[in-house]
């Protein structure tokens, strides 16, 4: 089975603005563990950080993570932020590409490429 321990490049688009940043898992069987951040660029705003802790499953090819603690970071004052749920494909040039989405009815689409060290 693939496994996807490692760094992905990590970029969003949901609408009224764009995420870009890195992916950091830890694969254990199906289990997966890591942290998204990214720089989120909401279009007329100041651009901020979010750190998102993760946990959720890859079966080689389906990848379902959901945030599970969220990190604001470069923020003038603190928000609510909603964690996030992504949900991806790996494809044949090996980057994993799906949609995300939270409870508040923010949708985005998202790939994540790997990164050769």
């Amino acid at each position: 089975m693939k496994n996807i321990t490692g760094r992905w490049t990590f970029n969003e688009d949901f609408g009224f603005g764009k995420d870009e940043g890195f992916a950091e898992f830890t694969q254990t069987g199906e289990s997966i563990t890591g942290v998204v951040v990214y720089t989120e660029r909401i279009e007329g705003e100041t651009p901020f950080r979010v750190q998102q802790d993760v946990e959720g499953t890859f079966d080689g090819c389906n990848l379902k993570i959901t945030g599970t603690k969220v990190e604001l970071l470069d923020v003038e004052k603190e928000f609510e932020y909603h964690l996030d749920t992504w949900e991806g494909v790996l494809n044949a040039n090996n980057q994993i590409v799906g949609h995300s989405y939270d409870n508040k009815e923010c949708f985005g689409v998202f790939v994540m490429s790997p990164i050769e060290l």
